[in-house]
C-alpha cells in the first residue's frame, strides 16, 4: 500500500511538469492549438489527481490552469495570430501577478509547499512564516524580471530576442530559483534556530 502511494506521488509529480513539456514541444513546432489545448487538458488531469488524493491545489497550479485557459481561448477560440509572439510574456506575467498577489493578501505562495513537508505545529511559527515570505519575494522578483526579459525579447526580435532574452535567460533564472529553494531554507533555519526536520518548503511545481 505504501509503495502504491509512493508511485502515485511520483506520477502526480510528473504530471506537474507534463503540461509545460507538451507546451514547449508543441509550441516549438508551431502547433499552438495543441500546445494550449493539450496543456489545458493535462492541467485538469493533474488537478483532478491531486483532488482525488485529498491534496490541496496550490495557487501556482491554478495560475498554470489560468494560463492554459487563456492560451486556449486565444489560439483555439479566437485563432489569434499575436499570441505566439507574446506567449512567453503572458506566461511570466501570469505567474508574477499571482506571486505578488499572494504577498498582497498576506498568504505567500511558497507557504503551501512548506506545509506539505512541515509538521502542522510549525505552520504558525514566526520563523516559518518569515522564511516563506522571503522565499516568495525572491520568486516574485525572479518572475517579474523574466516577464521584463520576455517583453524586451519581443521588442528586439530575432534570435537574440526570442532565444536569448525570451528563453535562455529566463530558463537560467528559473533554474537558479530551484537551486535557491534547495539551499536557502536550511541556511535560513540554521541562522534563525532549527524548527526541526522537514520544515523547509518543497520546490514549487
Amino acid at each position: 500500500m505504501a509503495e502504491d502511494k509512493k508511485l502515485s506521488g511520483v506520477a502526480i509529480g510528473l504530471l506537474t511538469f507534463g503540461p509545460w513539456v507538451l507546451y514547449g514541444f508543441a509550441s516549438g513546432a508551431n502547433y499552438w492549438r495543441v500546445a494550449a489545448g493539450g496543456g489545458l487538458i493535462l492541467c485538469l488531469v493533474f488537478m483532478a489527481a491531486r483532488s482525488r488524493r485529498g491534496v490541496a491545489i496550490r495557487l501556482m497550479d491554478w495560475t498554470g490552469l489560468a494560463f492554459f485557459a487563456i492560451a486556449s481561448i486565444l489560439t483555439i477560440g479566437l485563432q489569434s495570430a499575436v499570441f505566439p509572439t507574446y506567449s512567453t510574456v503572458v506566461i511570466w506575467s501570469c505567474f508574477a501577478a499571482a506571486a505578488w498577489g499572494s504577498i498582497a493578501i498576506g498568504h505567500p505562495f511558497t507557504t503551501a509547499y512548506g506545509r506539505e513537508n512541515a509538521p502542522r505545529e510549525l505552520w504558525d511559527h514566526p520563523v516559518f512564516i518569515r522564511l516563506n515570505l522571503v522565499m516568495t519575494l525572491v520568486w516574485c522578483g525572479l518572475m517579474t524580471v523574466n516577464a521584463g526579459l520576455a517583453e524586451t525579447g519581443v521588442i528586439i526580435g530575432g534570435n537574440l530576442g526570442k532565444l536569448g532574452l525570451g528563453f535562455a535567460l529566463p530558463t537560467a533564472l528559473l533554474i537558479s530559483g530551484f537551486v535557491f529553494n534547495s539551499r536557502f531554507p536550511a541556511r535560513y533555519l540554521a541562522r534563525a534556530g532549527d524548527l526541526g526536520a522537514g520544515a523547509s518548503p518543497a520546490l514549487p511545481g
